[in-house]
């Protein structure tokens, strides 16, 4: 009966370090996706903000044109 019970413990302790793999790489596999999605973030702010400048170097260049031709 002692060899089934420490059988069983043996499998319970290498169903339990099977566990904390898969929960260990799920955590790292969540990180991973975390950083991706944090960097593409990042990068589509960089984009609009890049954009958003064009816009009104556009703008203020319009303005410019507006005032010298208002004057003539």
């Amino acid at each position: 009966m002692a060899g089934l019970s420490a059988v069983g413990t043996l499998l319970d302790e290498d169903e339990d370090a099977e566990e904390k793999r898969r929960r260990m790489e799920a955590q790292i596999a969540a990180e991973n996706f975390g950083a991706a999605i944090g960097f593409a973030a990042g990068a589509a702010m960089a984009v609009k903000e890049k954009l958003d400048e064009h816009a009104a170097r556009e703008e203020q260049k319009k303005q410019q044109h507006e005032q010298t031709m208002g004057g003539m």
